[in-house]
Formats: structure tokens, C-alpha cells, sequence
């Protein structure tokens, strides 16, 4: 039987580019990327250093660590790097970065500016809850839910695999804004 993504727990995320789940967790790598905590790409090692490859799910709604995850759900994603949220909540800030909509790197707030840290995390193939394995996108709110679909674009970015950016589609390339959580 499937497990509930829960609120409160951590999980690595793996992206379907090539529609492959092969090796390609989201990470952080690198300072100062657009002004922010960490720069943010991904890795094929699920744990390349220091828990930079965990990520916690926090609600943007304040529901209550242990309660499962629904589709539609407003999220704050905050990297472990380091240990207890040191690596910063998941957001974008600044433009055209890898000819896609926005850049995406860390900061250290949740909600750094008008929503660019909060993330609505969709189901791809029905609503309820979410679950380990499920595979979802995950639409940024910044300015009015505005901010794009979480994406990979581009190789090679602070010496990782991916560049990580937000498009405006939900579906830009064979996977590429397709994502899963998974357990450590």
C-alpha cells in the first residue's frame, strides 16, 4: 500500500525528465544564486552532501505536522542542507534564467516576496491525497500564482546535472515539470 505524503516529513524529489526517473534529485549547490540563500539544480546522488538533497514539507495553510498532503495543497518546501532547515525554503526570484520563466534557488523566509516561496503541489492524474511515488507538479505562487511550473532546463548548473527554473507550462519538455517525493 502507498504511503501519504505527510506535512512535517522530509523526502527527496526526483524529476521525470525524459519521462526516465532515472538519477535526478532536486539539490542545493552553490551561494548566492540570484541574491539568495542556495542555488538550486539537481543531483544524481539522492544525498550528494549533507542532506542537500532532503527537503521538508511544511504547510502554507498552517494544517499540522502529520496530517497527509492534499493535491491542491499550498506548500513550503525547506531544504535540510546542513540540518533543521538551514538550506533555505524553495523559491524563485529573477528572470529568464535558462530561457525559461523564472529563477529558483533558496531563501531564507518562506514567503521572501508575494508568494515566491509558496508552492501548490498538483497531482497529475486526480486530486486527494497525495502519496510517495505520486507524480505531481509544482506551480509557484509568486504574484498571484504567476511564478511557473518547477522545470529543469539546461545541463550542468553549479556542477550538477540540471538547471532548475519554472516555466509557464505545466507539460514544457518529456517530464521535465514532472516531479515525485520519496522517502529517504
Amino acid at each position: 500500500m502507498a504511503e501519504d505524503l505527510k506535512y512535517g516529513s522530509t523526502y527527496r524529489v526526483q524529476n521525470g525528465f525524459g519521462d526516465k526517473w532515472s538519477d535526478n534529485y532536486l539539490d542545493t549547490r552553490g551561494q548566492g544564486c540570484e541574491g539568495n540563500l542556495l542555488c538550486v539544480s539537481t543531483s544524481t546522488n539522492k544525498n550528494r552532501a549533507s542532506d542537500s538533497g532532503t527537503w521538508k514539507i511544511l504547510s502554507a495553510t498552517e494544517k499540522a505536522e502529520g496530517e497527509p498532503v492534499l493535491s491542491g495543497d499550498k506548500v513550503y518546501l525547506q531544504n535540510q542542507y546542513g540540518g533543521s532547515g538551514a538550506g533555505g525554503y524553495l523559491d524563485t526570484r529573477g528572470q529568464s534564467c535558462e530561457s525559461n520563466a523564472y529563477c529558483v534557488s533558496t531563501a531564507t523566509s518562506s514567503n521572501r516576496a508575494s508568494g515566491s516561496g509558496t508552492w501548490r503541489i498538483i497531482k497529475e492524474d486526480s486530486g486527494g491525497i497525495v502519496q510517495v511515488d505520486n507524480v505531481v507538479h509544482l506551480w509557484n505562487g509568486w504574484s498571484d500564482w504567476s511564478g511557473g511550473f518547477l522545470d529543469t532546463r539546461g545541463a550542468g548548473c553549479e556542477e550538477n546535472l540540471y538547471c532548475v527554473s519554472t516555466n509557464a507550462s505545466w507539460n514544457r519538455e518529456k517530464g521535465s515539470t514532472h516531479w515525485r517525493f520519496q522517502k529517504q
